[in-house]
C-alpha cells in the first residue's frame, strides 16, 4: 500500500525518552499540523559515540536519520537521551539541517543535570523537550534565530533560555513558517 501522507517521522534513540514521545508528538502536532508518527526504537547511536569526548556526534546521526527516512516522512526528527556535540560546540540541546528533511534533539542537557545523566523526573523535562524539538524543526521549514526571547525560534544558550521560552512561535515566525510550510508540501516525500 503506497502512502500518500505527508508526516513528521519520530525515531527515538534509546527506551528512556520513550516515556515523553506521545507529548512530544501532540506539541508537534498542535504547532504544525501533520500527522505525526512515531517509529520504533534504534537502540543507543553507538555508531555516533566519540570515544575521547564521551559524547555523540549530533552530525552523525543526523546523517544517519537523512539516509533512512522512512516513506511517506516529510522531516525527521530523531529523539534521544544521549550527550550531544557538533564539532563546532562543546554540548547541545540539537541540531537540524537548514531548511531541509532532518534534526535530532537530546533531553541529556535539558533535564539540568548535565553533570548527572541518570537524574530522573525533572518536572520541566517535557516542556523543554517540547520546545527544542519544536525549535529544531522550526529550522527544516526554513526558520532562523529569532530576536524575540520569548520566541520558539529563539537560540537557547542554557535551560534557563528554554525555560522562558514560550512553547509557540512568534508571529512574524509562525506566518514565516506556514509560508516554507506550504513550499515543503509540494516537495517529494521521502
Amino acid at each position: 500500500m503506497k502512502q500518500t501522507n505527508r508526516s513528521i517521522v519520530i525515531v527515538p534513540f534509546g527506551g528512556e525518552i520513550a516515556e515523553y514521545l506521545a507529548d512530544v508528538a501532540e506539541s508537534l502536532y498542535e504547532q504544525f499540523g501533520l500527522p505525526i508518527r512515531i517509529e520504533e526504537d534504534r537502540g543507543l547511536p553507538a555508531f555516533a559515540l566519540d570515544p575521547v569526548r564521551q559524547q555523540y556526534n549530533s552530525n552523525v546521526i543526523l546523517k544517519e536519520l537523512l539516509g533512512s527516512c522512512p516513506p511517506g516522512g516529510l522531516k525527521i526528527l530523531g529523539i534521544t537521551a544521549v550527550d550531544l556535540f557538533s564539532p563546532i560546540f562543546a554540548y547541545i540541546f540539537g541540531e537540524a539541517q537548514f531548511n531541509g528533511r532532518g534534526a535530532v534533539v537530546s533531553s541529556y542537557r535539558l533535564r539540568g543535570a548535565g553533570n548527572n545523566p541518570d537524574a530522573k523526573g525533572c518536572p520541566p523535562l517535557v516542556s523543554r523537550l517540547e520546545k527544542e524539538c519544536l525549535h529544531e524543526l522550526g529550522h527544516t521549514f526554513g526558520l532562523r534565530h529569532c530576536s524575540d526571547p520569548n520566541c520558539l525560534m529563539h537560540y537557547s544558550i542554557g535551560v534557563e533560555c528554554a525555560d522562558r521560552k514560550f512553547a509557540f512561535f512568534c508571529p512574524a515566525c509562525r506566518d514565516l513558517m506556514l509560508w516554507h510550510m506550504a513550499s515543503d508540501l509540494f516537495l517529494k516525500p521521502c
